[in-house]
């Protein structure tokens, strides 16, 4: 029988992006510069596999600060009451692709709901310090209106400014921490979840 393993998101490398429909046919699209998490691992039983991840939502950016500063503001975010998203794993399923459903609960603007996240292990690898590392995919989506963010403008032509489906996309490679202090400094103490 196996160790649980336990594993860290490098926040330096790691991207964060998403995208949602701008005025009926255009796009925004942004990423969050700070957030990661952690994994607990079991390779007898990997549907026991538990992950949390943390976002830090003042790190936004759309291109445009303008942007940036409405979406922060209580009209969305509303990032000085809530500045931080969570998602927490529920229920892991391995398809036959090797792709695995990620369920869990995302708490966002003072509301959790459901979530489901296609996760997809890229690569594993030993680097020359002698620790093991993974790079990981991940993709969703989101409703912004269960999470009572409704703010909208209708368009003269039809349609609102913003749509209600949030398209995420992440990048990140994962490194084994078990008994090991991994690199403390990388990471705000702040934005670290708490060991399970």
């Amino acid at each position: 029988m196996h160790a649980r393993e336990r594993w860290e998101i490098e926040s330096d490398k790691a991207q964060l992006e998403f995208s949602l429909r701008h005025i009926v046919i255009s796009e925004i699209q942004g990423r969050f510069r700070s957030w990661g998490g952690e994994m607990t691992f079991d390779p007898d039983d990997v549907g026991a596999t538990s992950l949390r991840v943390w976002v830090d939502l003042a790190s936004i950016e759309t291109g445009s600060a303008e942007r940036d500063a409405h979406v922060m503001s209580a009209e969305f975010l509303d990032v000085p009451r809530f500045p931080r998203a969570e998602f927490t794993s529920t229920a892991v399923t391995v398809s036959r692709d090797g792709e695995a459903a990620v369920t869990g609960d995302l708490q966002l603007h003072g509301t959790t709901c459901p979530v489901e996240l296609i996760v997809a292990v890229q690569r594993t690898w030993l680097d020359d310090k002698g620790l093991m590392r993974a790079a990981y995919t991940a993709r969703g989506e989101v409703d912004r209106q269960a999470f009572g963010l409704r703010w909208n403008q209708d368009l003269d032509f039809g349609g609102v400014v913003v749509g209600d489906r949030v398209r995420i996309e992440a990048r990140f490679e994962m490194v084994r921490s078990d008994g090991v202090d991994l690199a403390k400094d990388r990471t705000p103490h702040a934005h670290r979840p708490a060991a399970r």
